[in-house]
């Protein structure tokens, strides 16, 4: 899980402050839309169940504390244990017993958003890791928990997607312009190494190459040009999540901060970030 910079961003207005749950399309008669698991982010800890079923579930983000959290879901395999993941968090890789399967993309206080997984069963751990105002990682002063997916599946279905948004090395691409309204959008990481989607709408007059400039700017004053809106942390090569998205008309961008394998530099340096117009596909 890569260190995610300190956003200094205002609330989020309305756009994703009421996150409903997605349609299912069953595909047999006993299937149903996928159970929704909610996980509340403070300062610092996660409230949240100890199990769930395995199989399709939507995961939705609710943040009660007073800085910007996220929440990531990563694999711990067997006989590994979630201490085990802990002491990995200081270093710099990556374990083959680790996968990242995704979550809920960073947002603001008071905000609200929501990613549906299909897990299996096992150990997992949920984790942030933003920095609190003094740079230490949250999962360092408690956002750190263990999720334990249960052998017996749930009876849900993952739902179908209307839009599907391609990571690759190093682009995102969409099956379809994004629109304004509710979508269920579908997120496959093809790339050789992990990438992350987060979804950040755009101040007035802002672009993303002042969202480039924002992020390799290290002085804590700058002004943010955009707010959040979700997205999905880390998802290893071959993972798939589908993000339940309310968009609104406007200016936004796609960036990925994760670290390269080769050269550590944000993969949005490589040029994995786009900007992207809701509501004129003519724009896209």
């Amino acid at each position: 899980m890569s260190a995610l910079r300190v956003l200094a961003l205002a609330l989020i207005p309305a756009l994703v402050a009421t996150v409903t749950r997605p349609v299912a399309r069953p595909v047999g008669r006993e299937a149903t839309a996928p159970p929704i698991v909610t996980i509340t982010a403070r300062e610092y800890a996660f409230d949240a169940p100890d199990s769930i079923a395995s199989g399709p579930t939507t995961f939705r983000l609710v943040s009660k504390g007073k800085q910007q959290h996220f929440v990531g879901l990563v694999k711990i395999e067997s006989p590994h244990t979630l201490a085990d993941y802990r002491r990995n968090l200081d270093s710099p890789h990556a374990e083959p017993w680790l996968t990242s399967v995704g979550g809920v993309g960073t947002i603001p206080p008071g905000a609200v958003a929501a990613t549906t997984l299909d897990l299996a069963p096992g150990l997992y751990a949920m984790v942030c890791d933003m920095e609190d105002p003094h740079g230490t990682p949250h999962f360092k002063r408690g956002m750190l928990r263990a999720l334990v997916v249960l052998p017996k599946r749930n009876d849900a279905a993952m739902p179908e997607p209307d839009v599907t948004l391609h990571l690759t090395d190093y682009a995102f691409t969409l099956s379809t312009p994004l629109t304004a309204g509710s979508h269920l959008v579908g997120v496959r990481s093809e790339g050789t190494q992990p990438h992350m989607v987060l979804i950040w709408r755009l101040y007035p007059g802002k672009s993303g190459a002042d969202v480039v400039r924002w992020m390799d700017d290290t002085s804590s004053t700058a002004p943010s040009p955009v707010t959040l809106i979700g997205g999905t942390p880390d998802l290893d090569p071959g993972r798939n999540a589908q993000l339940v998205l309310q968009l609104e008309p406007g200016k936004y961008v796609l960036i990925c901060l994760v670290d390269d394998v080769r050269d550590h530099k944000p993969h949005y340096a490589h040029g994995m970030v786009r900007e992207l117009v809701v509501g004129s596909a003519n724009a896209q």
